[in-house]
C-alpha cells in the first residue's frame, strides 16, 4: 500500500500598486508645472514691484510740482499783475501735475488688477494641486496597508502547506510501517519455523527501511518547512522593500505640499489670502513589516 506524497502548491507571487513609471512621470509633471507657477508669481511680483516704484516716481513728481505750485501761490499775487509767462507756466505746471497723477493712478489700478487676477489663478491651481497631492497621499497610505497585509497572508499560507505537506509525510510513513507489520504477523502465522528465522529478517530488513523511509520523511518535511520559512522571509523582505518605496514617493509628496504651501505666501497688494494645511503625515510603521 503506497500513497504519493503531496507536495506544496506554487503560489503565483503577486505585488499590487502603482506602476512606478507613471508615478515618476506625474511627478515630474506637478513639479515642472510648479516651477511654471512660480515663474509666473514671480513675475507678477516684480511687475507689482515696477508698478509701485513708478507709482512712487508719479507721487514725488506730484508733491514736487504742488510744492512749485504752492511756492508761487504763497505771494498774494492777482491775475493783473502777473505776466504772461508766469501765468503759462503755472497752467502748464498744474495741468502737468494733474496729468502725471492721473497716469500714476491709472497704471497703479491696473497693475493691482492684474495682480489680483494672477493671484487669484495661481490660488486656483494651487489648490487644485494640492487637492491631487492630498488624493495622492491617501492612496498610498491604503497601498501601504495592502501590501503588508497581503505579505503577512502570504507567509501564514506557506507556512500552513509546508506543515500540512509535513503532518502527510508523517502519516504516510506510520501507514507503511503498520502495513508492514501487519504482512509479517500474517506471514508468520503461515509459514513454518523453517523459513521464520528468513521472515524475521526480511521483517528486520523491512523494519529498518521503514525507519529510514520515515528519517527521509522527516528530512524532507524539515526541508520543505525551511524553504517555506525562506519563501516567507523573501515574501516580507520584499514588502518591506516596496514599503520603503512607498516612503519614500510620501516624502516626495510632502515635498511637493510643502512647495505649494511656500507659492501661496501672499503677493505684495494683496490681502487675506487663505493658507492651505497639509495633508497629516500617514500612519506608516518599521514594525508593520
Amino acid at each position: 500500500m503506497h500513497t504519493p506524497p503531496t507536495t506544496v502548491e506554487p503560489f503565483a507571487v503577486v505585488r499590487k500598486g502603482f506602476d512606478r513609471e507613471q508615478v515618476t512621470a506625474a511627478l515630474s509633471r506637478l513639479e515642472a508645472e510648479a516651477e511654471l507657477l512660480r515663474a509666473d508669481r514671480d513675475a507678477a511680483v516684480a511687475r507689482a514691484d515696477r508698478a509701485t516704484a513708478e507709482a512712487e516716481r508719479a507721487r514725488a513728481r506730484v508733491s514736487e510740482l504742488e510744492a512749485r505750485v504752492a511756492e508761487l501761490g504763497r505771494a498774494p499775487v492777482t491775475s493783473d499783475q502777473m505776466s504772461d509767462r508766469l501765468s503759462t507756466m503755472l497752467s502748464l505746471a498744474t495741468a502737468e501735475a494733474a496729468a502725471i497723477r492721473d497716469a500714476a493712478l491709472a497704471v497703479a489700478d491696473r497693475v493691482r488688477t492684474e495682480a489680483e487676477e494672477e493671484a487669484w489663478r495661481l490660488r486656483e491651481t494651487a489648490a487644485a494641486e494640492l487637492a491631487d497631492v492630498r488624493a495622492r497621499a491617501v492612496a498610498v497610505r491604503t497601498e501601504h496597508t495592502g501590501v503588508l497585509a497581503a505579505a503577512r497572508t502570504r507567509a501564514e499560507e506557506i507556512v500552513r502547506a509546508a506543515q500540512r505537506e509535513a503532518r502527510s509525510l508523517d502519516e504516510e510513513a506510520a501507514r507503511r510501517r503498520e502495513q508492514i507489520d501487519e504482512d509479517f504477523r500474517l506471514a508468520s502465522d503461515l509459514r513454518r519455523s523453517e523459513s521464520l528465522r528468513e521472515e524475521r529478517e526480511r521483517h528486520d530488513a523491512a523494519v529498518a527501511a521503514a525507519d529510514a523511509t520515515r528519517r527521509e520523511a522527516h528530512e524532507e518535511a524539515r526541508r520543505i518547512v525551511d524553504r517555506a520559512h525562506d519563501e516567507a522571509r523573501d515574501v516580507t523582505a520584499r514588502a518591506r522593500a516596496h514599503v520603503e518605496e512607498l516612503r519614500d514617493l510620501r516624502q516626495r509628496v510632502i515635498g511637493d505640499l510643502t512647495a505649494i504651501r511656500a507659492r501661496l505666501e501672499p503677493i505684495p497688494g494683496t490681502e487675506g489670502d487663505d493658507e492651505f494645511e497639509l495633508p497629516p503625515e500617514p500612519g506608516f510603521s518599521s514594525s508593520d513589516g
